[in-house]
């Protein structure tokens, strides 16, 4: 182990994610969900799609004439239909007027009662990722409330994905990362709404013993069961356990938003075994949920990776040149990589002090200034070659100058966009 990788962060199994993931609309891979070969086979639970699963597209025409996916950005709107017929499927043409004026989405208000906030582990309904990617430029969350733009978004990192997905997916495959999410205080019947109810994020591990990857996601030839887990207990806290990350939501036709931002960890399968530990603040999360509550879709996760967790992981990418890779870097962490490739300049302020800067001022791939953002506008004012237009934030270990990344005055993130879908899950309990 060189000097540079001593310092960083041993690996933990906290949370089983892979989650810095790809652009929009994977298609749901086959999973614990209902088959059909006719709409009367899935009774009403939707129609028979051409997949041969059965699902649901609407439940009222103005799911069809006004998507919910479109709720935050209806210039992007596409309709689907004129009406939502009686298996839940968008039918004829509709007549689509773009609006013309800019759009401002409702400012959320968490309700007084939160349901299922306080339900214990593994009380609802759970979804265990099946598919995660780091999402393209297009898709991501105003996580700072910064947009001004129509159709703005918060995702820096989207040309991670360009690197890192094969290997995420490999690892959400190979059953290394798992990653269970479970909605509490669910109004049942479900019908495709709920005022009030609970997103609950947390690290999974396979309940087979001995571990068996296969039927992570669906029954496999010769089983009769699948999809069941145990809660990683790291991802709990207090007494009673409660879950470490919990978010109010709300259900609108189907649509599910998060309704407060919350911060998660998980295990981010790059690199070498073992695999690091990343956090990701102020997460916002949103998707589908059809009515047979068998799947998660159209999953789109959101937050800001702190320039110190970056700092602490080590740099699997990029070792030789490459169209991708204008740089060589050698014994390096994700944030020499970021700032060197992406910008040195992160653009999510988590400690509402200004945008602090991470440069490489002698072009090695490796930072070596840190600069304040208190007081700035611009914190990396002055060309890469230069010190900092402000205080300079000293490193952590005088002799190692790339440190300064993990001082406490260093904690402002990189925006990401996550895209998954997920398959219904049974939690069994809990353990390592």
């Amino acid at each position: 182990m060189s000097d540079r990788q001593g310092w960083l962060l041993p690996a933990s199994s906290l949370f089983a994610l892979s989650v810095l993931a790809m652009a929009g609309g994977f298609a749901l891979g086959p999973g614990c969900q209902v088959r059909c070969e006719s709409n009367f086979d899935c009774g009403d639970q939707g129609y028979c799609s051409p997949a041969g699963r059965c699902e649901t597209e609407c439940f009222s025409d103005q799911d069809c004439q006004k998507p919910p996916e479109c709720l935050n950005n209806p210039t992007a709107c596409r309709p689907k239909g004129l009406r939502c017929n009686g298996v839940g499927r968008c039918v004829g043409q509709y007549q689509f007027v773009r609006p013309q004026v800019d759009f401002e989405p409702d400012v959320e208000r968490v309700p007084d009662e939160i349901q299922g906030w306080d339900d214990p582990p593994g009380s609802g309904r759970a979804f265990i990722i099946n598919q995660i990617a780091i999402a393209g430029q297009d898709r991501g969350f105003d996580i700072d409330g910064q947009c001004t733009a129509d159709g703005c978004i918060d995702n820096f990192l989207w040309h991670l994905g360009e690197l890192g997905n094969d290997q995420i997916r490999q690892g959400l495959l190979g059953g290394e990362s798992l990653l269970l999410l479970e909605l509490a205080g669910l109004d049942e019947p479900y019908r495709g709404d709920d005022s009030s109810m609970t997103v609950k994020i947390y690290g999974a591990r396979d309940a087979d013993d001995p571990f068996f990857p296969a039927n992570n996601f669906k029954v496999p030839p010769g089983f009769t069961t699948c999809c069941e887990f145990k809660i990683n207990p790291q991802s709990l806290s207090g007494l009673p356990p409660q879950a470490r990350a919990r978010a109010p939501a709300r259900i609108e036709r189907g649509r599910l938003r998060s309704l407060a931002p919350v911060p998660i960890q998980f295990t981010l399968t790059v690199g070498s075994p073992p695999h690091p530990e990343i956090r990701l603040e102020r997460v916002l999360l949103s998707g589908r949920v059809p009515s047979s509550l068998d799947e998660f879709d159209e999953g789109l996760l959101g937050g800001a990776v702190p320039i110190n967790t970056l700092a602490q992981t080590e740099n699997p990418y990029c070792k030789t040149p490459s169209p991708r890779c204008s740089v060589q870097f050698v014994d390096s962490t994700l944030i020499d990589l970021v700032s060197t490739l992406l910008g040195p300049q992160p653009d999510v302020d988590l400690d509402f002090d200004g945008l602090e800067c991470v440069r490489d001022t002698d072009g090695d791939g490796v930072i070596n200034v840190c600069c304040d953002g208190v007081g700035l506008n611009d914190s990396c004012a002055g060309g890469t070659t230069m010190g900092c237009p402000g205080a300079m934030v000293d490193p952590v270990d005088r002799t190692k100058p790339y440190t300064c990344a993990q001082a406490p005055d260093i904690a402002d993130g990189y925006s990401v966009g996550i895209t998954f879908t997920a398959v219904k899950a049974t939690i069994v309990g809990f353990g390592q």
